[in-house]
């Protein structure tokens, strides 16, 4: 069953006025009367009228509309990331159209064209789609802004994050507390996950260490579940850097489950920072991602490509900060 709304048509004929000085007089037109003003203002009020956004951006050709596409609605970094997006276009102005129907790159590009439909300024992708073409076909529709990782296109701008740097340190920071046997519980497929193995890998061998790699999600489930896993072995591990924090958490729950304590038997870093990792349960160390910082400038990114026909574009890779809490410890 549809809402029915009051109009501008119910506005007019309660006010006694024509349509027109009812739209006028809404809009703040600076030759319509104060005391009319207030007066259509009040009606208004009391029929709970709301403007047609749709039907105003149709007639002026303008919006204030801009896409957010989020890739993993299970991630809770990509919902705090989402989060930090919507205060940033906030603070510019600007109504963010959220979707989580962006399963695949199928349906993110039936989402560009929903979002051309509600003449949206532009988009921006967080770490969706994956696959390059696609990232290319939607820009070539909307101008998109990328967070995560994605092809160097001229036509897209993105806000990366220096994974490599983040994992060295975190690995660095373990060895350097007397740490040998450092496994990492891996994400699949994503190419933020792939560079953090990689690093964590490289790392690992520079210091001359054996890695020990379980591949999973970036989920909890995956934390429990690569516990198990390392668990098996003969020589089970005295720390553990996780792709991100819900696999850390959940790596931290497990432990705790199978009677080992954090740190003292097995340490835990993870990655991105979310909510509850500052939590008293978890106080996971980890490195943190800045979302608010992220999202600012991916605002303004999107601000610099709808400024002129030619798209400038921009291109950024931010540093991580480690934040120390209590999950990581000498080995016993």
């Amino acid at each position: 069953m549809k809402t029915k709304f009051a109009t501008l048509s119910d506005v007019a004929r309660v006010a006694g006025m024509s349509r027109a000085q009812v739209s006028r007089a809404l809009r703040g037109d600076p030759g319509v009367k104060e005391t009319t003003r207030e007066h259509v203002a009040s009606v208004a009020a009391g029929l709970d009228y709301r403007p047609n956004l749709a039907a105003r951006n149709l007639v002026s050709a303008q919006t204030s509309t801009v896409g957010v596409v989020i890739g993993e609605p299970y991630n809770p970094f990509h919902i705090q990331l989402a989060t930090s997006i919507d205060h940033a276009l906030a603070e510019a102005g600007l109504d963010p159209v959220l979707s989580l129907r962006a399963l695949d790159d199928a349906s993110t590009l039936r989402e560009a064209e929903r979002f051309i439909n509600l003449r949206a300024v532009g988009a921006i992708l967080i770490s969706t789609p994956r696959d390059p073409r696609a990232i290319q076909a939607m820009a070539q529709k909307l101008p998109c802004v990328y967070l995560g990782k994605s092809v160097d296109y001229k036509n897209v701008s993105t806000i990366d994050i220096d994974d490599e740097a983040a994992t060295a340190e975190a690995i660095r920071y373990l060895v350097g507390l007397g740490h040998r046997r450092i496994a990492h519980l891996a994400g699949t497929d994503e190419i933020s996950a792939k560079e953090r193995t990689a690093a964590y890998t490289a790392a690992m061998e520079a210091a001359g260490l054996k890695p020990n790699i379980v591949f999973g999600s970036h989920d909890s489930v995956s934390g429990h579940r690569g516990v198990d896993a390392l668990m098996k072995g003969t020589r089970a591990p005295t720390a553990i850097f996780a792709s991100n924090d819900a696999i850390a958490i959940g790596a931290i729950g497990r432990l705790r489950g199978i009677g080992l304590r954090v740190p003292q038997d097995v340490s835990v870093i993870g990655i991105d920072d979310i909510p509850a990792a500052s939590d008293a349960a978890f106080s996971l160390t980890t490195m943190r991602q800045d979302s608010d910082e992220q999202a600012r400038l991916a605002v303004q990114a999107l601000a610099l490509m709808t400024a002129n026909t030619k798209r400038h574009t921009t291109k950024l890779v931010l540093p991580m900060k480690m934040v120390v809490r209590d999950s990581v410890a000498p080995p016993k």
